[in-house]
């Protein structure tokens, strides 16, 4: 009995550093679980934002993208003192010009701009109607002198520029970029009639390729 006496302490001690060695053990462990499952989810969310941010920006981008074979027609009106007014706006079938030649007998500049006063395109219209008269020929079958141009404006101005659903206003500038007028597009939509499905049209439209339109889109 004496013998069990002595003992019985020294083994309540050791059952309890292996009770505490246990508890340790177990804490680290889920610990451990945890950390790891969290890494995990820190490794999922990250490929998830790689993935999703390419997706993201092709989206916004592709908002700024014209509307393939739409356009936006325009039929202003011009005075002889250059004053501009709105006499036709409309969306139809058609594609548009892209207004990029260099004009030097007189243009505006055009902007198509969204509603932060974001630029969605530019380019340059002729305002005047330029006429190049015949040379005069003398006597001798010699050319005397070529007259100058005949310069004049415009009275009636027809465009087809490209359709953008974003787009707010179209903005006329001189070529001093003073703003001469503006034209609300908020109202302007697509026609009833206007087909999405341009495969088989016979042209590379900006929507398609040669994967998912070839008999447009194929090498000639």
């Amino acid at each position: 009995m004496t013998f069990f006496a002595h003992r019985h302490p020294l083994m309540r001690v050791t059952l309890g550093d292996s009770s505490k060695r246990i508890s340790s053990l177990c804490l680290d462990l889920i610990l451990n679980f945890i950390m790891t499952k969290f890494r995990i989810i820190l490794i999922i969310l990250g490929a998830l934002v790689v993935l999703t941010l390419p997706v993201v920006y092709f989206l916004s981008q592709s908002r700024n993208i014209p509307v393939s074979h739409a356009a936006v027609r325009l039929i202003l009106g011009q005075t002889p003192d250059y004053r501009l007014s709105l006499r036709t706006l409309a969306v139809e079938n058609a594609y548009s010009s892209d207004y990029q030649l260099a004009i030097p007998t007189g243009h505006y500049n055009v902007k198509i701009m969204g509603e932060t006063g974001a630029g969605f395109f530019s380019g340059k219209i002729s305002k005047n109607l330029v006429r190049y008269p015949a040379d005069e020929i003398d006597v001798k079958g010699e050319r005397a002198t070529r007259p100058d141009l005949l310069v004049e404006p415009l009275g009636e101005i027809v465009l087809l520029l490209p359709y953008y659903p974003r787009a707010k206003k179209i903005v006329f500038f001189d070529e001093n970029n003073v703003e001469k007028m503006q034209v609300d597009l908020t109202k302007v939509t697509l026609p009833k009639d206007y087909s999405k499905k341009l495969c088989g049209n016979g042209i590379c439209d900006s929507n398609e390729n040669i994967l998912f339109c070839y008999q447009d889109c194929r090498p000639k």
